[in-house]
């Protein structure tokens, strides 16, 4: 057991926190994020805070660190070291002795920091594991600036990943009707997007494809959906979020033709309310 003031760390602790901590910083924002076991989008840099009291003293502009990351509880590789990006909060002190700051702190940072889109994916996944309720996230917005506050206002809790986030909030800003979570025909299933009256748009979560049963759910999701008259495309983590461009392009060419506006052709794909 090693002392990292004001923590003992055992042997079991996670590395890449504990190099924070010998830092005189905690994770927060992207990296706290994916402690709390919320959705984070691909990011550079290793984002952290420290109080003001701390800041004597410690020159880490130049100083880089392994990103934080987590899948399903577990530590994962997070690549070459990266740039601290430095959260510079009012306090004097930390707030409380948790190495990594309560969820809400860590979303006032993400509100402050982040591109808008973002942020949105942290705080609707923070409301979709019921981590905070929508008074909580309003009043975390509130305190925000201006320029994040108005956008941000529109968060909702049934996003189920952070890819349909991100697409969502893509085809809104755009002044497309699109609806999240709206029932498959037979009542059982939900489509992750229905942009119109019959473009489905269903969002891989996964980063990484290591589950062959969930491919397969999903390709029976599709055919089930493109019976019943509906047009299916399938994004992938990547499309999203490492070829943006790209696929951004492919949308709009889709969208542009129309054929979302026309309704299921057969009397059975009548949407369930």
């Amino acid at each position: 057991m090693t002392s990292i003031q004001p923590w003992y760390a055992t042997p079991e602790a996670p590395p890449d926190i504990v190099a924070l901590l010998r830092l005189g910083v905690r994770p927060t924002c992207l990296d706290g994020a994916s402690v709390h076991g919320l959705w984070t989008p691909p990011h550079t840099g290793t984002h952290v805070y420290r109080p003001r009291r701390l800041t004597a003293g410690l020159e880490l502009e130049n100083t880089r660190a392994l990103r934080v990351r987590r899948r399903g509880g577990q530590a994962v590789p997070s690549g070459k070291a990266q740039p601290l990006v430095l959260h510079g909060p009012e306090l004097r002190a930390w707030p409380d002795l948790d190495p990594v700051p309560d969820v809400q702190l860590i979303l006032e940072h993400a509100g402050r920091c982040l591109p808008v889109v973002k942020a949105a994916v942290l705080f609707e996944s923070a409301m979709h594991r019921e981590m905070l309720s929508r008074r909580d996230v309003d009043r975390i917005i509130a305190s925000l600036p201006q320029c994040a506050r108005r956008p941000l206002a529109r968060v909702r809790g049934d996003a189920e990943s952070g890819t349909e986030t991100t697409v969502r909030w893509w085809f809104e800003s755009r002044g497309v009707a699109v609806r999240s979570q709206v029932r498959f025909p037979d009542g059982r299933r939900r489509m992750d997007l229905l942009v119109g009256e019959s473009w489905v748009i269903e969002c891989d979560s996964r980063e990484f494809h290591d589950d062959p049963r969930s491919y397969d759910e999903d390709r029976e999701r599709d055919l089930h959906l493109t019976s019943w008259g509906y047009t299916v495309t399938r994004l992938s983590w990547e499309q999203v979020f490492r070829r943006w461009s790209q696929t951004e392009r492919m949308l709009l060419a889709i969208y542009r033709r129309g054929e979302y506006r026309k309704r299921p052709r057969r009397g059975e794909g009548a949407l369930v309310a």
